[in-house]
């Protein structure tokens, strides 16, 4: 399973926060951080009231450098959110190895060529997006020859509650477009994450801070670093117990199956001479060679010698 933590603005502008940010993530097992890249003015009229909320979060290609260089060094992959081709070019300056498309550009074919003709993997939110509209999004990014394509289930709420998450829709979009499906999620915690890996998502992407109580930017829905760790392990480990369905033929208890499974045994003295009913068997462990429905093969038959109790059956004996 891949995981990627999403700090998008939750930084804020600090450098020091997003440093810290990016360590946390690593250290509590996620595979990549992702950030935002943009001028606020490519998001939001300057009147919005969320304007300078979304200002405050900008970051400059010299503090993108240093927040690469800082997940390298933490061994955590660096990614990005571009909303403008100006920021396609700067994240291919610093060189990072997938974008994220935002929902709200999902149907941005001005943007996508930019981000397609990268060559890069391309994680795609679809948050108010029909089915069509994925349709011919993919049909696009196949058309500019891009490479690996990751749709993501997203609903395009903050946050989002459970009745809406329809985490079903996770397979359904897997078999109608053949492409790995992914969850980018805005539910509070990480129990909508860990459904969405039940039913079959192949990348989560949480929000993530270092303090869900914190006022402003997206810290409210967001994990913070001791959700996010346990949201690894128990995915982790949901992972291990799914196993692989070819196991089936080298299943470890299969060496079990001979002191488990009913032998068929005597239930009392028979003398030679007896003619066998279904009285005259006990079925119980371990495995004799004989089993439960051998009876009937017994059943009506004479016996050629004495038989002890508890002694297993033998088609001998007849």
């Amino acid at each position: 399973m891949y995981i990627i933590a999403e700090i998008g603005f939750n930084h804020e502008g600090s450098m020091d926060v997003a440093a810290k940010m990016i360590q946390s993530a690593a250290e509590s097992g996620a595979n990549a951080v992702k950030f935002q890249t943009y001028k606020a003015n490519d998001i939001l009229m300057p009147y919005n009231a969320n304007y300078e909320a979304i200002q405050c979060g900008e970051i400059d290609i010299n503090q993108h450098i240093e927040l690469y260089q800082i997940a390298n060094d933490n061994k955590i992959e660096f990614i990005s959110t571009p909303f403008n081709p100006r920021a396609v070019e700067l994240l291919e300056k610093i060189g990072v190895s997938a974008y994220k498309v935002a929902s709200m550009d999902c149907t941005n074919k001005y943007l996508l060529k930019y981000i397609a003709q990268t060559g890069k993997p391309i994680y795609i939110s679809t948050g108010m997006a029909t089915l069509n509209e994925i349709a011919e999004t993919l049909h696009f990014l196949n058309e500019q020859m891009s490479t690996k394509i990751t749709i993501m289930h997203c609903l395009s709420l903050y946050p989002a509650d459970a009745q809406s998450l329809n985490l079903n829709i996770i397979p359904f979009l897997k078999q109608i477009f053949g492409v790995p499906v992914g969850y980018s999620d805005h539910y509070p915690g990480t129990k909508a994450c860990i459904a969405a890996a039940l039913v079959g998502a192949a990348v989560i992407e949480t929000h993530f801070t270092l303090n869900s109580k914190k006022t402003g930017a997206d810290h409210y829905h967001s994990a913070e670093p001791d959700d996010l760790k346990s949201l690894i392990l128990d995915i982790n480990l949901f992972s291990t117990m799914c196993g692989k369905k070819e196991a089936i033929f080298k299943r470890p208890d299969r060496k079990y199956a001979k002191e488990y499974r009913r032998g068929l045994y005597a239930a009392s003295d028979l003398k030679k001479g007896h003619i066998m009913n279904e009285l005259d068997f006990l079925c119980c462990r371990p495995f004799s060679g004989l089993s439960p429905e051998d009876i009937k093969w017994f059943n009506g038959k004479i016996l050629n010698q004495d038989i002890l109790a508890y002694q297993a059956m033998e088609k001998t004996f007849i």
